[in-house]
């Protein structure tokens, strides 16, 4: 904590804004401080400095905006006031600020400050206008070789302002001085060493990275000469001119031009492996002008974004093109494009290992240990890489949307519908996303720049039909209704009262949780449209992919395993592999939600039998008809388990909207987590995903029976 003396400038981080002139500092610097800029002496700083204040999640920042410099060689007046500020140790954080229209040139000062302190952020600015321009930048690249937190903003737009000042407050005072960037200027190591040397055997100035000053010192810094001068040190800057007009007479070369030199070779290096730039040109017209068309603008982006994700559900698990299939009759082509589909393949794959591990375990151990290898491990392992595929090729298609240019355009066209209810226009993107699987629908969120319509797409679309729902509802529209009219209906029917929960969820949020009544402004830089370039899209899919498997994936392996606790044992321990499912924990907990169900006309044995199968219904909804399948018998058609059940239409219309409305599954109640970084609202998030299915549904339910009775 810092303290001038005054409550204002009482800080719990004190974080320096720098960069070059005209880099967009003075736009950060205003967005984050909004109206409490003031300008005053800092603490021990003898001129007048620009400063805000910030609260945020219960911390006090205090920013320092510096002067535009371009170097920290102190050989202008701006230069020795943003150097000596942030010498002294005043502040917790650096936040440099990089041209993203220009980062080659803007970098440099980066690296300087880098060599000095490991207490940096990097904030590239203007990411818009570099998107606009045919200027793609690799920010995780650029993260992992310099290894501080790299944050993409437009400050205009809002964009990154969160991510930035979540990152202030997560490295305040936590860089590792071990980190702190070391250049290798080549030829000039030896030297720099002796230097370094010299610095260090007369202790002077220990508070100094000693690096750092060497490498100054042989630039021939003045202001760092007067400080050592000062400081008895007069021999060690004699030293130092030696070692430097040796470097000019044994290499024949100036140190200071030297040094940049390698500094600029540096950053070439890095933008070389992080930095693409595409060549726009005046085209696709056409497409821009259809797109901005009140009418067909909407229609045409929704049946782009149909037709894109058609191709990745297709490849994944062959949904929608299965259904197309069997429409016209092609039943044996419709199970081979599920069979071979890339999920059908991976299922395929860990159903085998989990088969054979069952086997070759059981004879060498105890039969519990098999089964939690087989069924619960490796099922949840593979559960997890089973949702790899389809996470990457969403990734890969919104990329390719996104770079191209059209996908900004298309949030433009569907603004209007979608800010009735609380959203813009990018919300197209999750909501069409949903139609195939909510995991990476609910990632998705993270298209929003609004943090309010982020956490409204959290929660609202896990309420839209995935593939899995629409399994479950074919097979109670086939056996509870006999006409073809009725079955789409039904269909139909689930389709609309997941979208429209959705939908007024998102107003709900907004309107009561966050108390705010104006719908998100959708402010985008329109880039020309172009071809995506692959290894842009490569970065932006591959970096997603990760981060589902770091994040989400470790929380699906332990519900999994969690799972098979409930379904293999019981108050009296291991069932064994095909104990009774009637003795498990599960089934004591479907006895328990009985009770629950009797408002729908559901008792005794149906009645713990279809809780059972909607609590294994929390892990994949499809699992409600395998449950279903288990615990009535019937063989391994789930159809015709259904038919035997004996339920009316009424109550299985209710049974099939609890089923859309209830949690979706265990992997998107993990990106729920991963994404509000909050356990209270994903709690809140089931408590108000069960209260609204079950509500619905019984009102549901009343109406049918009055209707089909």
């Amino acid at each position: 904590m810092v303290s001038s003396g005054s409550e204002e400038s009482r800080c719990d981080i004190v974080v320096a804004l720098t960069g070059n002139p005209n880099v967009g500092k003075s736009t950060l610097f205003n967005v984050l401080t909004g109206e409490s800029v003031r300008v005053g002496n800092w603490p021990g700083v003898t001129v007048e400095l620009k400063y805000g204040v910030r609260d945020y999640k219960g911390r006090r920042l205090c920013l320092v905006d510096l002067p535009g410099i371009y170097g920290i060689s102190a050989t202008s007046r701006e230069e020795v006031i943003s150097r000596e500020f942030m010498i002294a140790g005043n502040a917790d954080v650096i936040v440099v600020l990089v041209d993203s229209t220009s980062p080659e040139r803007t970098m440099y000062l980066a690296i300087q400050v880098l060599e000095l302190t490991p207490n940096v952020i990097i904030a590239f600015t203007k990411v818009d206008e570099a998107h606009s321009k045919g200027i793609h930048i690799h920010f995780n690249e650029i993260e992992r070789d310099l290894k501080v937190p790299v944050i993409a903003t437009a400050a205009i737009r809002g964009e990154g302002i969160r991510e930035l000042l979540d990152a202030i407050v997560g490295r305040a005072r936590r860089g590792d001085a071990r980190n702190r960037l070391v250049v290798d200027y080549g030829v000039l190591e030896p030297f720099i060493k002796k230097a370094e040397s010299f610095i260090r055997e007369g202790g002077f100035l220990p508070s100094y990275p000693s690096r750092w000053v060497a490498v100054r010192l042989l630039e021939g810094d003045p202001r760092l000469e007067e400080i050592l001068a000062g400081s008895g040190g007069e021999d060690v800057i004699q030293r130092i001119s030696e070692v430097r007009a040796t470097v000019r007479k044994e290499l024949g070369i100036d140190v200071s031009e030297y040094l940049v030199k390698k500094r600029f070779e540096f950053v070439d290096h890095i933008a070389r492996k992080a930095i693409v730039r595409t060549a726009i040109k005046a085209r696709a017209r056409f497409i821009e002008e259809v797109l901005q068309k009140p009418v067909i603008g909407p229609a045409v982006s929704t049946i782009i974004i149909f037709l894109t994700f058609f191709i990745a559900f297709a490849l994944n698990t062959g949904f929608p093109l299965n259904i197309v299939l069997n429409t016209l009759g092609l039943s044996r082509e419709a199970s081979a494009v599920e069979e071979f589909s890339l999920s059908g393949l991976l299922s395929a794959f860990f159903g085998w290992l989990s088969r054979t591990t069952s086997t070759t375990l059981s004879s060498v151990g105890p039969v519990w240990l098999s089964s939690l290898i087989s069924n619960g491990i490796i099922t949840g392992v593979g559960s997890v890489l089973t949702f790899l595929p389809l996470i990457f090729l969403v990734s890969v298609l919104l990329a390719m949307l996104e770079d191209s240019g059209l996908a900004p355009r298309m949030a433009v066209s569907l603004h209007t519908f979608f800010s009735k209810f609380g959203l813009s226009g990018r919300a197209i993107y999750p909501f069409i996303i949903s139609l195939g699987c909510n995991v990476p629908a609910v990632l998705a969120s993270r298209t929003s720049i609004d943090e309010h319509e982020r956490y409204e797409l959290i929660f609202s679309v896990p309420f839209i039909p995935c593939q899995a729902r629409l399994v479950v509802a074919l097979a109670f529209a086939t056996a509870f209704f006999n006409d073809p009219l009725s079955q789409a209906l039904t269909i139909f029917f689930v389709y609309v009262i997941g979208t429209a929960v959705a939908l007024i969820t998102s107003l709900i949020i907004r309107r009561l949780w966050f108390k705010d009544r104006a719908p998100p402004e959708l402010l985008l830089e329109l880039p020309p449209i172009h071809s995506p370039k692959a290894r842009v899209v490569w970065w932006l899919s591959w970096d997603s992919t990760k981060h589902f498997l770091r994040k989400a994936g470790i929380i699906i392996f332990a519900l999994s395993v969690v799972v098979w606790l409930l379904v293999y044992t019981g108050p009296q321990g291991y069932l064994g592999p095909t104990g009774d499912v009637a003795s498990s924990y599960a089934s004591v907990m479907g006895r328990a939600i009985a009770p629950a169900l009797a408002p729908l006309g559901l008792r005794g044995g149906d009645a713990w039998r279809l809780g059972f199968a909607l609590i294994n219904g929390f892990v994949a909804k499809e699992v409600v008809l395998d449950s279903l399948v288990v615990v009535y018998g019937g063989g391994e058609d789930p159809i015709n388990v259904l038919k035997g059940i004996g339920i009316s239409r009424a109550q299985a219309l209710s049974i099939l909207t609890f089923v859309t409305l209830y949690v979706p599954c265990l992997a998107t109640l993990a990106v729920i987590l991963q994404e509000s970084r909050s356990i209270k609202m994903t709690l809140l998030a089931i408590v108000y995903m069960l209260s609204l299915a079950y509500v619905t549904s019984l009102l549901v339910f009343l109406i049918a029976n009055a209707v089909l009775a």
